[in-house]
């Protein structure tokens, strides 16, 4: 964080804002793409967001779902 006197900033590469504090303990399910998508992981949206930037940092996509969504319900509008 960048702090200019009184105001707090943030910088973040992702395209929508971060989600609240109160939503960090929410629980995700990390999705991977291979002709269908392939969860790979439940845990805790905080912890997921970690773990996106790192997979982009090593040329990985993953998205994060809540727990309760299928996106394989739905893939044929990703394609």
């Amino acid at each position: 964080m960048e702090s200019t006197g009184k105001v707090q900033t943030l910088d973040s590469s992702w395209s929508l804002p971060l989600p609240l504090k109160e939503y960090a303990m929410s629980r995700v399910t990390v999705y991977f793409y291979s002709d269908r998508w392939v969860p790979i992981k439940f845990c805790f949206l905080e912890k997921a967001i970690l773990l996106h930037h790192k997979a982009n940092l090593e040329g990985k996509e993953i998205l994060l779902f809540p727990a309760d969504l299928d996106p394989n319900e739905f893939s044929t509008s990703f394609n």
